[in-house]
């Protein structure tokens, strides 16, 4: 079996040098990414768009410019659960619409096209009481069907409260080993720590202290002194 495609938007605002970690992230795992790149629609609106084509496949998987799968295994667990019928993604809240509800968010979200349909082909624009794409989540919860959410282990920087499950934040860490999500791509230094971190992925090792320092969350390695004479 093939392995699904995954769909990613972005616009000119978006640095290239992040365009170009996320897709070497994919190349290096060996998962199929087309990045959209157009400025002349919404976010939202290019979502309805990947999810109605079916000519794209049974299976819908978008993820945010500023997201990438962090291991193959992680990537494989997430499609295995859309296709066994469930809404796969990862766990987030709207803190500024209803704090309680963690949803499956468009940051890496699967679902077959099928079980979209089931659940009316809903427009994933921002709702009254929903962010981007949390309506799936609702019409699956009412619907009965399965919300399989892969939560954030931990972040480089902690900012927000995840209901009453944890914390996440700029350079969230996803599941075991599972999934990577920036937050607020438009700084500089949030950018370096995308690339950073892509470049672990690419490398197959992780340089915790490089991230850290980045985000000024550790002091720089000192560098050892030399001493001439005795003392």
């Amino acid at each position: 079996m093939s392995t699904p495609t995954v769909h990613t938007f972005y616009q000119s605002n978006i640095p290239a040098r992040m365009v170009e970690a996320q897709a070497q992230v994919f190349d290096h795992l060996g998962i199929p990414l087309k990045q959209w790149k157009d400025d002349s629609t919404t976010h939202c609106d290019w979502i309805n768009t990947v999810m109605r084509d079916d000519t794209l496949g049974p299976l819908a998987i978008i993820a945010d410019i500023d997201a990438f799968p962090l291991s193959r295994s992680g990537f494989d667990r997430l499609v295995a659960q859309a296709e066994g019928g469930a809404v796969a993604g990862l766990a987030q809240v709207a803190n500024h619409k209803d704090p309680s509800k963690i949803y499956a968010a468009p940051m890496f979200l699967a679902v077959q096209r099928r079980v979209y349909g089931q659940l009316g082909a809903p427009s994933m624009c921002r709702t009254k009481t929903g962010d981007v794409a949390q309506i799936l989540t609702d019409r699956a919860h009412q619907a009965g069907v399965e919300v399989a959410l892969t939560y954030p282990s931990f972040s480089v920087l902690p900012r927000w409260a995840l209901s009453d499950y944890g914390m996440y934040g700029i350079g969230s860490f996803y599941g075991d080993n599972a999934f990577f999500h920036l937050f607020e791509s438009r700084r500089v230094q949030n950018q370096d720590l995308f690339c950073a971190v892509a470049e672990g992925v690419v490398s197959g090792r992780h340089n915790w202290q490089r991230y850290l320092e980045i985000m000024e969350q550790a002091p720089p390695h000192a560098k050892k002194k030399k001493f001439l004479g005795l003392f």
